[in-house]
Order: structure tokens, then C-alpha cells, then sequence
């Protein structure tokens, strides 16, 4: 690997074309870039439906966002080839300096390859080196992800000052106007879903969680996609507590903006290695997050907020009583 061949970039693009809890893993190389190049631009090139929580990445200027034809959303089709081909023009006429790819897989490596940007930054996989200018050592499955990502910083000459990641709540501000006084003051956010719903606590436990959460003093309100709001509503019996797509202005507004804007105000959070702990953990957020068994050397959370996490090997070994205890050692219940 050869040194960046320029002093100071003045155009940076972060490359996280993975799914939301990648991308959150992603905001942690923005701050290092923008202190080393405080006057270079940074952009984020992302799925789609990505695209509201790449927006609260610091000292991001603009979002790209369209959806690899070889790599759709979870539960989403395949999307146009040709509006992916606009957005690799786009980053085209960008005319980047560098691209830093917080997962480099082949089609995404070649991609960015193609798009003409003439220095790639990104940690080895399979076939990668081929489209990379600039090759690290692929990431180990036991260290933390932030911590392995960071190491494409020193391609920059910086040490590695990625610590968490983070997201930036100001441009929700009216989002959460939107919402008025329907959240609780003080509230726990659930999300009781995973990617793999193998590796999910069964929704009977986290009805319990909710109820006993309610005896100790602090509502809740349930965060999810439209599809998992809706099977909730439908199990019996009927959770306790709010949904985030019925609250406030923004009633029906399942979106992933509004979900943001609910994680943002929560006073803690516990869910599911997946996208929403990450976003509320990166808010700095207390979270409990739980992996049954999911990888949490690798992905827990990391954020700058206090956390949690219930670790265990299958999801039928992890009880309402168990959650619960955790979000008490989180010392944000009332009169704890």
C-alpha cells in the first residue's frame, strides 16, 4: 500500500452501500476526516432507504443514495439497474478525490471503481484488491467494527481516533416538532425485531418486558418498519405502550426519519443487534442491546452513551425479567 498521493483531499466520499446498521457503523470516520481536512467535503453514498440516517452523519454535505441492483434492502426487490447507474454518475461528476468504503465487497469495490474516483480505500475481502487502490488488512471478526474500520485512516496518515460511532439529531428538529407532546417525557424505545428472525427473543417476552416496564414508571413506545408495527399489532395480546407511526402530526409515519426522531428523544432504548439500537446508541442514547447470539465482540454497541448488553446462545434463554434487569442497571428507571 502507497501512501495517498495528495496533501489534503478537498472531496471525500464515504462508500456504505450495506444495510442501516453499517451505515451507522460508517459515522465514526467522518469526525477524524473532517479534523484532519477541515476544509474538504465529505459525502456519503448509500441504499436508499438509508438515506434519512445518512443525512445525521457529521459534517456531511450531501447524500447520494440509490440501491445496488445486487445487494436489495431485506424484504425489497431488486431495484433498476438504471437508476443505480445514475447515482454512480452522480459520484461521477462528484469528481472525489478519494472513496473510503466502510465494506468493501467486490461489486461495491468495482463500482466505485467505476466511477472514476482515482484513490479506493477499503479493508481486504474476497476479490476486492482487484478495484482497491489502497488495501488494509481485512477486518477481524472478533474486534469491534469501529475499531477495524478505523484502520482506513491511517491510508490518510491519521491515527486511528475512530472511537464510536454518531449521529447528529439537529436536522430532526422538525420531525420531532411533528411528534408535540404525544411522546412521554421520559419513555423506553423497544424494537423486539431482527434482520433474522431466527435469532429474535419470541414478541411474548417483550409484551412482558413492556408491562413491567409500565409498573416501574416508564412508558414505552415500539419502533420498527410498517411491516414489523403491524405484526406486533396483530399479536395477542396487544403489546402495552405507543407506536411510533401513531403519534403526534405524524400519525401513519412508519418512515425511517420518524423512527429516528423517536429513538433521538427515548431515554433509553433496548432492541435487537440491528439497525434502531445502533441509531439510538449513536444518539448517545443508554441502550440494552441483545444478541441471541449475533457477534458481540464485533457489533456491540458504540456509541459514546452508557450501554448494556444480554448475550446468549439462543433466543429461548433470554427472558422478560432478564431485559428488564438490564434496562435497571442502566439506572434510568424512575426512583433508580
Amino acid at each position: 500500500m502507497t501512501g495517498v498521493p495528495f496533501a489534503t483531499p478537498e472531496r471525500i466520499l464515504i462508500v456504505a452501500l450495506d444495510n442501516l446498521g453499517d451505515l451507522v457503523f460508517s459515522s465514526a470516520l467522518a469526525p477524524p476526516l473532517r479534523e484532519a481536512f477541515p476544509n474538504a467535503t465529505i459525502d456519503i453514498w448509500c441504499k436508499a432507504y438509508t438515506a434519512p440516517v445518512a443525512a445525521l452523519v457529521p459534517h456531511v454535505r450531501r447524500v447520494i443514495a440509490a440501491d445496488p441492483f445486487w445487494s436489495p434492502p431485506a424484504g425489497h426487490s431488486r431495484g433498476p439497474m438504471l437508476r443505480f447507474f445514475g447515482a454512480m454518475n452522480e459520484v461521477r461528476q462528484g469528481q472525489y478525490d478519494v472513496a473510503v468504503l466502510s465494506e468493501a465487497p467486490w461489486r461495491t469495490a468495482a463500482a466505485v471503481a467505476a466511477a472514476a474516483i482515482p484513490v479506493r480505500i477499503g479493508l481486504a475481502r474476497h476479490r476486492n484488491d482487484t478495484f482497491l487502490t489502497h488495501v488494509l488488512p481485512a477486518q477481524d471478526p472478533q474486534k469491534p467494527v469501529v475499531r477495524e474500520q478505523g484502520r482506513m485512516l491511517k491510508a490518510f496518515g491519521i491515527d486511528n481516533r475512530a472511537n464510536h460511532y454518531q449521529l447528529d439529531a439537529a436536522p430532526l428538529s422538525e420531525t420531532v416538532r411533528a411528534l408535540g407532546g404525544a411522546l412521554p417525557a421520559r419513555f423506553a424505545a423497544l424494537h423486539p425485531f431482527a434482520g433474522d428472525r431466527a435469532r429474535c427473543v419470541p414478541l411474548g417476552e417483550w409484551v412482558r418486558v413492556a408491562a413491567q416496564l409500565e409498573t416501574l414508571g416508564m412508558p414505552t413506545v415500539w419502533v420498527g418498519t410498517p411491516e414489523e408495527l403491524a405484526e406486533l399489532r396483530r399479536s395477542q395480546p396487544q403489546p402495552r405502550g405507543s407506536y411510533s407511526d401513531a403519534l403526534g402530526e405524524a400519525e401513519g409515519d412508519a418512515s425511517l426519519a420518524n423512527t429516528a426522531a423517536v429513538l433521538s428523544r427515548a431515554t433509553c432504548m433496548v432492541g435487537h443487534d440491528s439497525g434502531p439500537l445502533h441509531m439510538a446508541a449513536a444518539f448517545g442514547v443508554p441502550v440494552v442491546g441483545v444478541f441471541a447470539p449475533g457477534q458481540p465482540e464485533r457489533t456491540f454497541p458504540q456509541g459514546a452513551g452508557v450501554w448494556r448488553m444480554l448475550h446468549r446462545k439462543t433466543p429461548t434463554e433470554i427472558s422478560a425479567s432478564m431485559i428488564v434487569r438490564e434496562i435497571e442497571e442502566l439506572e434510568v428507571l424512575p426512583g433508580r
